[in-house]
């Protein structure tokens, strides 16, 4: 312990003054993902743990765009996490944002990440993760798997050399400090989010020099207690979910707190896949499960619309939803590199978030699952709480009105020390302004051309992007969700009877057609006949259309219900039966035989729609 306490402050005093530039290094390297125009691909090299010079180096992937007339500083991102790729978002800030225009864009790896040599890649620790959702145990006894599987991952990475030490926010702050050096620039503006928000606060306060500007996206505070504002997070989003929804759900933290406890008292299997290993996997889920999924959820600004009707239903006893929402959660939570999520978090953070907060209730999981995997790793932390965020350069601080994890009011208070700060809420947006809202993107490219100018007037930030999902404003069944999914996962077997009722229809209606065109069979018996695949078209259309529309307007919807209208279309599936019988009556017998046929596939896709559509789910 001794030992580490030392190297982590020759480590701070390193930082303090920087780093010897010789130490790091940049070459070409192979594309590790498809770079837009401009694009170029390298490898920064740099010491892994820079208090122990002597020790091994690291490489790290970047992604330079060239603007071709720069006029302005470049602009350097890393992605959040820790744990998320950072390159494939190149193309993103320098032709989607503009910004390549006037400056160029660089973006690096974070080390220890998937792209990274060497990698904290971790995916047995990242599978007894998806897998500890299959139990019903108590969560700090269904973590200790993933807990078990990342020690051994870290013992592999140790025996190969690895020191976990350099795996921190401030040797990740001191590679961007020597890829600037190493790229020849002599200042660019920082662009963080989430948890590279402390990186980026941190490279501005050791490298002043060098940073002209920061953007701090859905800022995660050093300071503040990080499982706390979870907590506070989750309860403050669907509070404002609440009062967006216009009465209709006044209260969906109660309605959260009731499924909940439904679970509990009797937990509900779902069938799934555990996304790191591709297995077959029966999850059940209690309230702990279904509180962290939602949390999970409210990151994305597609899915916050919904959850208050989730909720509702969930509340009432209605869990057909679950199947959809345990694949979002799972894959939010496995989705990163988690073995250098947990490496950084136990040494930097996870010691200083608030005694117990994972036994709050109700339980946002992950946290506990942070609890448990630091608790067996027992990676040294600083000896001191980190600071509040110190810099003195322009900053935008950009949160979203109902982010779960970095909640609007702890970012505010987190950064309300800076010298020269501007602070913009974006209601409706959950976690990342730049990926979900069209004004903080405006936003954001305005004030990177004049960093510390007023953009506070801009554009609308008052309207979110999307409506919450009203009571009547869908049919509730979430089987339709079911079913295209199942199909979507190569399950085709769940929408064959819908496949082959199109097919019965317009195989139907163009041998109607045929003899109508070539000027046969005009009387009245003939255009009776032509009743039902007429009919049958019309609902395929007008269902097609439906749901195209609700797709287009909203695409998460259609996890908890389908248009009102819809259900209503099932009266036009009334007319098969009366085409088919009158049709018997004036068929062959081969036609005879081909009717009673199409009689049966019609009536089993009329079972297959109540079951489906009607009845709700």
């Amino acid at each position: 312990m001794l030992r580490r306490t030392v190297t982590v402050l020759a480590a701070a005093a390193l930082l303090a003054v920087g780093a010897p530039a010789a130490a790091a290094q940049v070459g070409p390297a192979d594309c590790v993902v498809a770079v837009p125009d401009g694009g170029e691909c390298g490898v920064l090299t740099v010491p892994e743990y820079r208090a122990e010079p002597g020790g091994r180096t690291i490489e790290l992937p970047y992604v330079r765009v060239r603007s071709e007339h720069p006029t302005e500083p470049p602009l350097v991102f890393m992605n959040g996490g820790p744990g998320s790729g950072s390159v494939q978002l190149a193309g993103y800030f320098s032709h989607g944002l503009g910004l390549r225009e006037t400056r160029d864009v660089v973006v690096l790896e974070q080390r220890g990440g998937a792209r990274a040599t060497p990698s904290l890649h971790c995916p047995g620790a990242a599978a007894a993760m998806a897998d500890a959702f299959t139990s019903t145990d108590d969560p700090y006894v269904e973590f200790e798997p993933a807990a078990i599987a990342m020690r051994d991952c870290l013992d592999d990475f140790e025996a190969d050399g690895g020191d976990p030490r350099g795996y921190t926010v401030a040797e990740t702050a001191q590679d961007l400090h020597d890829l600037r050096l190493a790229l020849g620039y002599d200042s660019w503006v920082a662009y963080g989010l989430s948890w590279s928000t402390q990186v980026m606060a941190e490279l501005a306060r050791v490298d002043p020099g060098g940073v002209d500007a920061v953007v701090l996206d859905s800022f995660s505070a050093p300071d503040r207690d990080f499982a706390a504002t979870a907590y506070e997070g989750l309860e403050l989003s669907l509070d404002r979910l609440g009062e967006r929804s216009g009465g209709d759900f006044p209260d969906p933290y109660a309605d959260l707190l009731a499924a909940a406890d439904r679970l509990d008292a009797d937990p509900v299997e779902v069938e799934g896949h555990n996304p790191v290993t591709g297995q077959p996997r029966t999850f059940r889920l209690t309230g702990d499960d279904l509180v962290t999924f939602v949390h999970a959820a409210l990151y994305d600004v597609e899915l916050l619309p919904v959850v208050p009707y989730l909720l509702d239903r969930l509340a009432d006893g209605h869990t057909g939803a679950l199947s959809t929402l345990v694949d979002v959660g799972i894959e939010e939570l496995t989705g990163h590199t988690l073995g250098q999520y947990w490496t950084m978090q136990c040494q930097d953070e996870v010691a200083y978030r608030r005694a117990g907060a994972g036994r709050a209730s109700p339980l946002i999981e992950w946290l506990v699952a942070d609890e448990v995997v630091c608790a067996e790793l027992g990676l040294a932390s600083p000896p001191l709480p980190p600071a509040p965020v110190a810099f003195t350069q322009p900053a935008l601080v950009l949160t979203g009105g109902e982010d779960p994890v970095t909640p609007a009011p702890a970012a505010d208070e987190g950064s309300a020390g800076l010298a020269d700060r501007q602070f913009l809420e974006f209601p409706g947006v959950g976690h990342a302004v730049l990926l979900n809202s069209a004004c903080g993107r405006e936003t954001i490219v305005v004030w990177l051309a004049d960093p510390g100018s007023d953009v506070t007037e801009l554009c609308d930030r008052s309207t979110p992007a999307y409506a919450v999902v009203g009571a009547g404003d869908l049919h509730p069944t979430t089987r339709v969700a079911q079913a295209g999914l199942a199909a979507g996962d190569g399950d085709w077997f769940a929408l064959a009877l819908p496949a082959a009722f199109a097919l019965l229809c317009l195989t139907w209606l163009a041998a109607w057609l045929a003899p109508v065109v070539a000027g046969r069979g005009r009387g009245r018996g003939a255009l009776l006949v032509g009743v039902a695949p007429l009919a049958g078209t019309v609902f395929l259309l007008a269902t097609g259309g439906l749901l195209w529309s609700a797709a287009s307007t909203l695409p998460t919807q259609l996890m908890v219900g389908v248009p009102p209208a819809l259900p209503w279309l099932g009266l036009l599936l009334l007319a098969g039966p009366a085409g088919v019988a009158f049709g018997l009556r004036r068929a062959s017998a081969r036609g005879r035989v081909l009717l009673a046929a199409a009689g049966l596939l019609w009536l089993a896709f009329a079972a297959w729609f109540v079951v489906i559509v009607l009845l709700p789910s």
